[in-house]
């Protein structure tokens, strides 16, 4: 609806008033002159009350109206953006992005060629996840190495060789790790060495 009927039925209730007191007023005694003048008035009065009334009720539902379609197309707009950046998220065919590769490390390892029960060197550093170390045993006395943690659980170990290579593969978390030879009596003389994870 056109909102300036609404001042037009307003401006004639104001002006009807004004000009109904202005005659009342000078009047005085005389008016209303007849019952059917009066009734005249009254009717004028409350057509024009009525119609500003009506007019006003009906305006308040079209706005009331008008506001509810912005906010649901608001909502629309709002849950269309979440889905475009849930989708930009998702990897093509709908499923979830692949874990980050976990990091991996290759550490040398050996042992003297002469035999002697040592690891160098005897300490190795790295980050957490997959480490490779690479053992050579130059000697004809046979080695291996295996890897437990602080509670001297087992993570791995690798074949017992001599004047070869092996390779021993265990998957670390930040802490302290002891790696040794497990061939009897190698460890305890002193074949062991430690891995920090930081």
């Amino acid at each position: 609806m056109d909102g300036s009927i609404f001042y037009y039925l307003g401006g004639a209730l104001v002006l009807a008033a004004l000009v109904l007191s202005w005659i009342g007023i000078r009047g005085k005694g005389g008016f209303p002159a007849s019952n059917r003048s009066m009734a005249a008035v009254l009717a004028l009065f409350g057509l024009l009350v009525i119609a500003t009334s009506a007019y006003a009720v009906a305006n308040a539902q079209e706005e009331q109206e008008h506001r509810e379609e912005e906010l649901a197309e608001e909502q629309a707009d709002a849950a269309q953006a979440e889905e475009g950046a849930e989708e930009t998220e998702k990897p093509a065919g709908g499923e979830k992005p692949p874990p980050p590769p976990a990091e991996e490390n290759t550490f040398e390892l050996t042992s003297p060629e002469d035999g002697s029960l040592v690891f160098e060197p005897d300490s190795l550093q790295t980050t957490p996840g997959n480490l490779t170390i690479a053992y050579t045993n130059p000697s004809a006395v046979p080695h291996n190495v295996a890897v437990e943690d602080v509670e001297q659980q087992l993570l791995g170990g690798s074949e017992t060789i001599t004047e070869s290579d092996v390779e021993l593969q265990v998957e670390l978390v930040p802490g302290e790790f002891v790696f040794f030879c497990t061939v009897p009596g190698h460890r305890e003389a002193g074949m062991e060495g430690t891995i920090t994870v930081e």
